[in-house]
């Protein structure tokens, strides 16, 4: 039972971390998963939570990996072998013990050789942690090759190095001669196995295939149980089991497979499949940081043998020092590629800094050092502290700084292309209206196509346009909801008009861009209106609520539509007059553009006797696609001004 507890706790803390993110995307995903999990941390039991570190890279990182391979362009990165050989061998080994040996110099009772671990520890980048950060940038095609390539590749030699430091922490004894031999054949092993285990999945496809004994799920089944079996073959026969299961991802890569009508039709449900179970493994892995940070650290703060501002400067030391070797080397590596090549290197300055910066650390360098006996764990508590507060303090360097080193991911588009061709679609429905009596169906279908028209054109727009206009719906939000509350005070809105409303100032927030809205003025803004709804239906007893539940089964009376309209009319009058003042303030063609679409749809209304114009009104809020603008931009106003 504690096991399905946990299960739903993780899932229900996944399902917050995604609204909250929805609320609030300014914020990073995996920044919410690590507070969340902290915040689960005070109320978890001591004692009763452990990492079992083998389950943690079977049943999670091994998955991740394996996925991370079968997406990722092998040909692209082999084409940066170089440098990713240099990063995984040269790198990590010089990162291990310059941070074993600055480890041991700021704590002298601390063996050399558990330093040592801790520095191995320290050493990989984590792909998982990196992927997490990079989802919301765009980062140089060459960049992301030699890092992903190194995040898949990496951990082998991380894992290694700790457990040869393990080894001469509890025997004293050391052989670089074995440690070499170790693992180059663990990297080799890995390779066979997991090129054997793909190899094998594949034949076994096929021999279903060929006795007419496969279908879709029995495929899916197949494909998500292979990073599983990839992983225990490997560790069973001691050889790296990262390796195997990337090589296995690798192999399984759909370039390398022969497409058949079964593939195919696998191929539409496996990305949805795989989305939803990275996200869940992805946000698992940030939410047990956040746990284990708070396990490791509170004991250790509270601990009197230790003195807290050393612990924290220990702490932003070995991080400084971690960047700085990764930054030396790097700047090494492109230093003799500039002389070699003959090329300046200012060339490479954004990507140093970004291959610098991008060597974040993740749960993988915990779980590392959770593989040390307990005892010697309950002895040194220290080494699990210093690993937890340089891998957190790493991922939030690098949560800060890379986004100012990359771009926001854009989707490219052929804008003047696609607005022709919705304006084409506008055109020949406006020409059906002129010969149906039914015509509501087609006013929504117009708007929808206006509000993808409008969203193509404010695209184009820069930043300080976009930001505006963001500033004026907030405005116009907290309008519309004064108004409603007054309204209701004054008994002018019966209890289900209020609800209706509430639901077109719900469609109305949900157009609002989160991403370039100020958060406190927006959380302000949603808080107030969340407060008087709440406030609302503890007073009438739900009745807001109710309605909703009976949306579909009546529509509103006549009264409940003249309410709402006289509303919006009213509405509408103060927020023309606030857009008025406004002017010089803001960008002037944009309040012009603004106060020119809020007229047109409140002559919709006032001309369609409320119910249809409403309606219209309605539904071109809540049937668009995007829910970016609510205007044309102030550009398309000027053109349109212009050319009639």
């Amino acid at each position: 039972m504690d096991l399905l507890l946990y299960i739903i706790i993780f899932l229900s803390v996944l399902i917050v971390s995604n609204a909250t993110n929805k609320l609030f995307p300014s914020l990073p995903t995996p920044l919410i998963q690590i507070l969340l999990g902290i915040g689960l941390g005070f109320f978890i039991p001591v004692g009763t939570f452990h990492l079992e570190t083998e389950l943690f890279l079977a049943l999670i990182i091994g998955p991740l990996l394996f996925r991370e391979a079968e997406e990722s362009d092998i040909t692209s990165i082999l084409k940066h072998w170089k440098i990713v050989i240099y990063l995984i061998f040269p790198v990590i080994f010089l990162s291990t013990f310059s941070l074993g040996f600055l480890s041991h110099w700021l704590w002298v009772s601390l063996p050399l050789a558990a330093c040592i671990a801790v520095g191995a520890a320290l050493g990989p980048t984590d792909l998982v942690a990196f992927a997490s950060l990079s989802e919301r940038f765009t980062f140089p095609r060459r960049v992301e090759n030699i890092l992903k390539g190194e995040g898949l590749l990496n951990d082998a030699s991380g894992l290694v190095a700790f457990q040869f430091a393990l080894t001469a922490w509890t025997t004293g004894k050391f052989s670089a001669q074995e440690a070499s031999t170790s693992l180059i054949l663990s990297i080799i092993g890995g390779f066979i196995v997991g090129g054997l285990t793909a190899f094998l999945n594949r034949q076994l496809q096929k021999l279903l295939y060929m006795v007419r004994a496969s279908d879709t799920a029995g495929e899916l089944l197949l494909e998500l149980s292979l990073p599983l079996l990839t992983f225990f073959l490997a560790e069973e026969i001691h050889v790296s089991g990262i390796i195997a299961v990337v090589v296995a991802g690798i192999f399984k890569a759909s370039r390398f497979k022969r497409i058949t009508l079964l593939e195919a039709q696998v191929d539409t449900v496996t990305d949805t499949i795989w989305q939803t179970v990275t996200f869940m493994l992805n946000g698992s892995v940030f939410v047990i940081l956040g746990i284990e940070l708070e396990t490791i650290a509170e004991p250790i703060l509270k601990s009197p043998v230790y003195d807290n501002l050393w612990l924290l400067l220990t702490i932003l030391l070995l991080t400084i020092v971690l960047f700085a070797i990764r930054f030396v080397m790097i700047y090494g590596f492109y230093f003799w590629r500039s002389l070699r090549l003959k090329k300046r290197m200012s060339k490479y300055w954004r990507d140093i800094a970004l291959l610098t910066f991008s060597g974040v650390k993740g749960t993988v360098s915990i779980a590392t050092i959770l593989l040390i006996p307990t005892a010697l764990e309950q002895k040194y508590p220290l080494l699990l502290f210093l690993v937890a507060g340089v891998t957190l303090l790493s991922f939030l360097t690098g949560l800060v700084i890379l986004p100012r080193l990359s771009e926001n991911k854009e989707e490219s588009s052929d804008y003047l292309m696609h607005i022709a061709i919705l304006n084409d679609v506008v055109q020949e429905l406006e020409e059906d209206l002129k010969h149906t009596k039914v015509k509501a169906p087609l006013y929504a279908a117009i708007d929808n196509y206006h509000g993808r028209i409008e969203n193509l054109i404010l695209e184009q727009e820069g930043k300080s346009v976009q930001k505006d206009l963001t500033d004026l719906q907030l405005l116009m939000l907290s309008i519309e909801s004064d108004g409603l509350e007054q309204a209701y005070e004054e008994r002018k809105i019966s209890n289900r008009a209020y609800s209706i409303y509430q639901r077109y100032l719900w469609n109305m927030e949900q157009r609002i861009n989160r991403n370039l809205a100020s958060r406190f003025t927006y959380f302000l803004i949603s808080f107030f209106r969340m407060t008087r709804l709440l406030l609302h239906e503890i007073v009438t007893f739900g009745s807001t609520f109710r309605n909703w539940l009976n949306q579909d089964r009546a529509k509103p009376s006549k009264a409940e539509r003249e309410e709402i309209a006289e509303l919006y009319l009213a509405n509408t009058e103060v927020i023309i007059g606030s857009l008025e003042n406004l002017k010089g303030v803001y960008n002037t063609a944009l309040i012009n553009f603004l106060q020119d679409s809020r007229i047109r749809e409140t002559a919709i209304i006032e001309s369609s006797v409320l119910l249809s114009g409403l309606s219209r009104v309605s539904n071109r809020i809540i049937s668009r696609k995007c829910y970016e603008v609510i205007i044309w931009s102030g550009r398309l106003f000027l053109n349109t001004n212009t050319k009639s």
